[in-house]
């Protein structure tokens, strides 16, 4: 069982984590992350070493969602996980505390004989600001995506 001095050091990462993605901003002096900029590039980069640091395998898929996957052979995944990036000076936490909460779990259960994987996701395109429809990574995770929204 995990104590109060566990749970209070993974909470004052989740939350040192979410002011270091603050400052992956397209705009200085708010926070804006527009999907594909070099903003959520950086972003990306962070996440991605949390994932690592978490145990998790990483990798980006074809929609440009990040995801990190602990496995276990033959049995399905729980998924968590929310979007990265935001609308034009956007809060705080705004999606990213969905990822970084997901990350933190996946951290603290590292040791931890599940019946299942655990999978974090940080969602790509979720808000339409770029291409102005929003859910398109999604709807590409779940099948959902339809080519003609490329037009």
């Amino acid at each position: 069982m995990m104590d109060q001095v566990v749970f209070r050091s993974a909470a004052a990462r989740l939350m040192a984590r979410c002011d270091a993605l603050a400052c992956c901003t397209d705009t200085p002096g708010s926070i804006t992350r527009t999907f594909l900029s070099s903003a959520m590039r950086d972003a990306h980069r962070l996440v991605a070493s949390w994932m690592e640091d978490a145990g998790l395998a990483v990798h980006t898929d074809s929609a440009g969602n990040i995801r990190g996957r602990r496995t276990r052979a033959g049995a399905p995944a729980f998924v968590i996980g929310s979007h990265l990036d935001t609308v034009p000076n956007a809060g705080r936490y705004d999606g990213i505390l969905g990822v970084l909460a997901g990350i933190e779990a996946t951290e603290l259960l590292r040791d931890t004989a599940l019946p299942f994987g655990l999978e974090v996701v940080g969602f790509s395109e979720e808000e339409g600001v770029r291409f102005e429809c929003p859910y398109l990574g999604s709807m590409a995770m779940t099948g959902c995506f339809d080519p003609a929204l490329l037009d």
